[in-house]
């Protein structure tokens, strides 16, 4: 029996763990087991397995829509400032308040409120972000996750995967410089990847993309139309708001006319007078007022928005958009925004919390530290409850509050203003204060 027909017997009665150390394996034996529990279906021609895939879109193209166009700019804005403006806080499971405490010292200092941010804006937009993963390099941290860092979005060039989709690098490049990740040393933020695609789908690639009519036309992309238009209706205000005019002077020697009555037309303000004692006749060049094109812009104008997927841009826009639709579609766009942060809380939670937790000793699945976006939700505290629970500790005798946690929240929630009495004091006060 060959290795790979061997392996292939093996492996149906084996976990999927064990399978996995089995691939650890170096040299033709992990070969083997690669080829014996490698899935049948293909994702990609062996042309892209060997030189990578790249983005359907250059996601320098999408980066330069947002910095350059408002409405792509507003729309990317207002989406990621729903999913992560409010922030976020994690919760665990009883009695793995450690857990938490670790993953939130990390969170601290990777500044993860601020990296949220980013990449919400980065997935939104070209429906990818790729997150660095450093790790120590001496010492107790050698080999542990330590920081992380967002790579520039239009710098990553290729992913590369094997024919059946399992991924094992990614290339970046700025300038002539090139830089290959292993699979592990990058977190991929995919959002909606498209028939098998290793690049994910943002809002702007309906609108970024080009489309083949026929076999000899092309349309350009809805984004490049409307900077078209809106070129096109500069140029029309130019020069229509001031029309341009023919100028016909009778009996003028065409001498004479190029070299005196032309210049002084020519660089003349558009509402200055002449005097003459020719006779001249002045033609306007007015635009047609039949040519309506209101009709064809509305209608580029109404794919942006679509496009776009959200109501803002429609809302602060669009007369007569009354309070009720602002409503319908802001519901309506609230699953998108659901969604969106599932994904990105799920793959940070996976990628980053179960990293910390397990190079902590902590089992992720039973710590169970999970993402919640907004803030948290703090009781509301009346005086009367301090009272009440005071109360309760006089006449029952467990010390539910002691008497300076009392005087500190009568200070802190009420407004009273108290002065220590020493002679009041209990021991045990005093020793906590010493």
């Amino acid at each position: 029996m060959s290795a790979k027909g061997f392996f292939q017997a093996i492996t149906r009665k084996i976990s999927i763990p064990v399978v996995k150390r089995f691939q650890r394996i170096p040299g033709k034996l992990a070969e083997a087991v690669r080829e014996a529990t490698a899935e049948k279906g293909l994702f990609i021609p062996a042309m892209k397995a060997r030189l990578g895939e790249q983005p359907p879109i250059s996601l320098a193209t999408l980066v330069e829509y947002y910095l350059k166009d408002p409405a792509v700019m507003a729309a990317v804005d207002c989406i990621s400032e729903q999913i992560a403006g409010a922030g976020f806080y994690t919760i665990c499971e009883p009695g793995f308040e450690d857990a938490k405490k670790a993953v939130d010292e990390f969170c601290k200092d990777v500044n993860m409120d601020g990296m949220l941010i980013q990449t919400s804006k980065e997935v939104v937009l070209g429906g990818n972000c790729f997150w660095e993963k450093i790790r120590g390099k001496a010492g107790e941290q050698k080999g542990k996750l330590v920081s992380l860092k967002i790579l520039p979005l239009s710098s990553l060039k290729f992913i590369l995967r094997d024919k059946h989709a399992r991924r094992h690098g990614y290339i970046q490049q700025i300038g002539s410089e090139k830089v290959e990740f292993e699979a592990d040393e990058i977190i991929h933020f995919c959002f909606n990847p498209m028939d098998g695609s290793a690049w994910g789908t943002g809002i702007l690639h309906s609108l970024a993309v080009t489309k083949q009519v026929d076999e000899t036309s092309v349309r350009p992309a809805f984004l490049d139309i409307k900077a078209r238009l809106e070129d096109d209706i500069g140029k029309i205000v130019h020069r229509y708001a001031g029309p341009k005019r023919l100028w016909k002077f009778e009996g003028v020697g065409d001498e004479k006319l190029k070299e005196e009555y032309a210049p002084t037309i020519q660089t003349a303000p558009v509402d200055a007078d002449f005097v003459t004692n020719k006779p001249v006749e002045v033609d306007s060049l007015d635009i047609n007022p039949a040519a309506n094109f209101d009709g064809f812009i509305g209608h580029i104008d109404s794919q942006v928005v679509q496009g776009l997927q959200t109501p803002m841009t429609r809302l602060f826009t669009t007369p007569g958009f009354t309070e009720a639709s602002a409503r319908e579609a802001t519901r309506m766009s609230d699953r998108k925004i659901l969604l969106l942060q599932r994904v990105i809380a799920r793959i940070v939670e996976m990628n980053v919390f179960d990293v910390i937790l397990r190079e902590n000793d902590i089992d992720p699945e039973k710590a169970g530290v999970r993402i919640r976006w907004g803030m948290q939700d703090r009781p509301e505290v009346k005086i009367e409850h301090i009272i009440q629970l005071a109360q309760i500790t006089a006449t029952s005798g467990i010390e539910y509050l002691t008497r300076e946690e009392v005087r500190n929240m009568l200070a802190k929630y009420a407004g009273f203003e108290l002065q220590e009495d020493e002679a009041n004091r209990s021991p045990a006060e005093k020793a906590n204060q010493q």
